[in-house]
């Protein structure tokens, strides 16, 4: 027996004594199966990126590889490897996967947390806000489903977790994402009419996450599960606010316990009642088993044993009303201290059945809880979302009118609509259209992203909580650190375009590019850097001086290659970039050396 196998082996012998094998009994679930699966590594699972020009090319690699598309994925947008989460069967497979991921052409993902987005199903162009952002899995699946004309807020307070939404976004390239930085209860609003959908992948216990995170079998107890259940209502709430009536809300976590789970959706339902839960429409999951919400469950003491309904002493000591479901706080009524309506909780009770769980051993994947709300039109008849109604409406004798206020102070974070004399100098370097894109500058960056920045938020008066107007052409109160894509960067007086911006650049570029041959650019990839007078005699001339992209047609498709033509010809790429070159060359790369 190998090491990592006895390991699992004992990890499922000490797991079985644990409070969270004892909270999948007391769910239901047939517990040496879900034990069997819940111990052991998930499958590799990744997204492909569907906009990459050589999409078809990373596919082959990937069936090379072993790959085959997720049966429920629609338009085989996600994959599964043949092999454990992180353990490709030998170091060249390992580096090419890696390279396909760092490149920006797959995107590493548990295929458990794809749910939210698909069950969310976000359309072309619309305006969504993803709560929860980092590390950006979510918000990158959201941006992809919506490109190229909708646009998605990513939120994330934590300034460390930030970077990682930045990364995500310039490895995919991706055009219509804002980076935003506040606490997702107090995020600030975006122009009427409100966000056309909102995913709400609140922080959680993790109790799910067992099979790539096994600290949880030693760590979880339902004491941090009603730990967290406050932060959980009054974030999801607070997206709830800014939906428009008729827009979709997605809550969900990646926990086992109904207090992370049906319990934050009961609440929602009684204390926002303008909202309504939403069956799942699972023909667009075919193939993926899943089970219905929790109408009822059980208070549960430290180790996660169930406590008697009798012992009154015990139960209160444990939870809170809003812990409890809607038939236990039926049945303790007066001892919760709190007016309970009966009809309402029927009602929900009802209700969470239309929620959703993901079980380990049903699918070979980690656990995951999903539900899906609707903001109901008739509740909202003025058309916006409720962050925009006044709680305190002016006196019949009065005609008050709001107030435009002041624009924010600036600072050197300040992003700006970028003026027409520098947007009109990229587009000509470039031979660019754009006209389906708007600009904005940061210092010397200047980024693209969807016309829909402009039109729907920067250029928009926006409501504040008194009802007086923040004034168009200010992100304010959203506090906004990266918009679109840094597409071009200001050297020597030229904007040049960014080496991550080239896959969304490259369909709209026409000039300052070159054609080179496979030939040629195999020489370079060796390490050629000629003198450009010694290139220009033995090749087409190149006259451009600075920044330049190489045009090479291979079989995959054009590769646009950065460069820069000054004394020299050199290569402006990594060694990642590089590889992936060689790899569509039949060349060595790195992995083949290090193997040798």
């Amino acid at each position: 027996m190998s090491r990592d196998q006895w390991q699992e082996q004992d990890l499922l012998v000490v797991a079985r004594d644990t409070p969270l094998a004892n909270l999948a009994e007391n769910l239901g679930y047939n517990v040496e199966a879900w034990l069997q699966s819940a111990t052991t590594s998930l499958p590799e699972t990744l997204r492909i990126t569907r906009s990459r020009h050589d999409k078809a090319w990373t596919e082959s690699i990937l069936r090379e590889l072993g790959g085959k598309p997720l049966p429920w994925a629609e338009e085989d947008f996600a994959w599964q490897m043949p092999f454990a989460r992180g353990q490709a069967p030998d170091e060249r497979s390992k580096y090419i996967f890696s390279l396909l991921h760092e490149s920006g052409r797959i995107t590493r993902q548990e295929a458990a947390s794809m749910l939210p987005v698909v069950v969310l199903n976000p359309q072309p162009g619309e305006l969504i806000l993803d709560l929860c952002a980092a590390p950006g899995s979510k918000a990158t699946q959201i941006a992809e489903a919506i490109a190229p004309s909708g646009v998605v807020v990513a939120n994330e307070p934590v300034s460390g977790r930030v970077n990682m939404l930045v990364s995500n976004r310039g490895r995919l390239s991706t055009t219509n994402m804002l980076i935003n930085q506040q606490d997702g209860r107090h995020i600030g609003r975006i122009p009427p009419p409100g966000y056309d959908g909102v995913v709400a992948d609140v922080p959680c216990t993790g109790s799910a996450t067992s099979r790539k995170n096994r600290n949880v079998w030693w760590k979880w107890s339902p004491k941090e599960s009603r730990t967290l259940f406050r932060l959980q209502v009054e974030i999801t709430q607070r997206g709830a606010s800014l939906l428009r009536p008729g827009g979709n809300l997605v809550y969900s976590t990646c926990s086992l316990d109904p207090c992370e789970n049906e319990a934050v959706v009961a609440q929602l339902l009684r204390k926002l009642p303008y909202l309504e839960l939403v069956e799942i429409d699972e023909s667009r999951l075919a193939g993926l088993k899943l089970r219905s919400g929790l109408t009822d469950w059980d208070a549960l003491d430290e180790q996660a044993k169930p406590i008697p309904r009798g012992d009154e002493v015990a139960r209160t000591t444990f939870l809170q009303p809003a812990h409890m479901s809607p038939a236990a706080r039926l049945h303790w009524g007066e001892a919760l201290d709190e007016e309970i309506d009966q009809s309402t909780e029927l009602r929900i009770q009802t209700e969470l059945a239309k929620c959703r769980r993901l079980i380990h051993h049903d699918n070979d994947t980690g656990g995951f809880f999903v539900a899906l709300f609707r903001h109901r039109p008739e509740a909202t008849p003025e058309g916006i979302a409720k962050s925009f109604i006044r709680n305190r409406k002016p006196s019949l004798n009065s005609e008050w009118v709001p107030l435009v206020l002041d624009h924010p102070q600036t600072n050197r974070h300040t992003i700006y609509a970028a003026t027409t004399e520098t947007v009109d100098e990229a587009k000509a370097r470039y031979g660019l259209d754009g006209k389906d894109l708007s600009w904005w500058r940061r210092g010397k960056r200047l980024n693209i992203a969807p016309k829909m920045v402009d039109e729907r938020i920067f250029n928009q008066k926006c409501p504040n909580k008194r009802g007086n107007l923040w004034p168009e052409g200010t992100f304010h109160p959203l506090k906004l650190i990266h918009v679109g894509l840094p597409a071009f960067t200001k050297k020597r007086d030229a904007w040049r375009s960014r080496q991550e911006a080239v896959p969304a650049l490259q369909a709209l570029i026409t000039e300052s590019k070159h054609t080179i041959s496979p030939e040629i650019l195999t020489r370079l990839l060796k390490g050629w850097a000629p003198l450009m007078e010694d290139y220009n005699s033995e090749f087409e001339p190149i006259d451009v001086d600075g920044p330049l992209l190489l045009s090479c047609t291979l079989p995959s498709g054009e590769s646009l290659i950065s460069a820069w033509a000054g004394a020299r010809l050199t290569l402006m790429l990594d060694e990642k970039a590089r590889d992936v070159l060689r790899l569509k060359l039949s060349m060595p790369f790195q992995a083949d050396d290090e193997e040798e």
